[in-house]
C-alpha cells in the first residue's frame, strides 16, 4: 500500500491574503482583546497563592500569547 504517490498533479498555489476594511478592524479588536486577556492573567498570576489557581493563570497566559502570536501573523499576511 503507498501512502504518498509519487507522481502528483496537482500544484498548491499560494497567494497573498486580501481583506476588506471591516475584516481589518475586527483583526485590530482581537489583538487588542488579547492583549487584555494577557494582561488579566499576569495580574491574577502575580495576585494568587493556590498552586491550581497559579496552574490555571499560567495556562491563560500561554494560550492567549499564542493567540497573540496567531493574531499578529495574520495582520502581516494582509499588509
Amino acid at each position: 500500500m503507498k501512502l504518498f504517490p509519487k507522481n502528483r498533479k496537482e500544484k498548491v498555489v499560494y497567494t497573498k491574503q486580501t481583506s476588506s476594511p471591516i475584516q481589518d478592524a475586527v483583526l485590530l479588536k482581537e489583538i487588542e482583546k488579547v492583549k487584555s486577556d494577557m494582561d488579566n492573567a499576569y495580574e491574577n498570576f502575580q495576585n494568587v497563592l493556590d498552586p491550581d489557581l497559579i496552574d490555571c493563570y499560567i495556562f491563560e497566559s500561554n494560550a492567549a500569547l499564542k493567540r497573540y502570536h496567531f493574531l499578529l501573523k495574520q495582520a502581516k499576511k494582509i499588509v
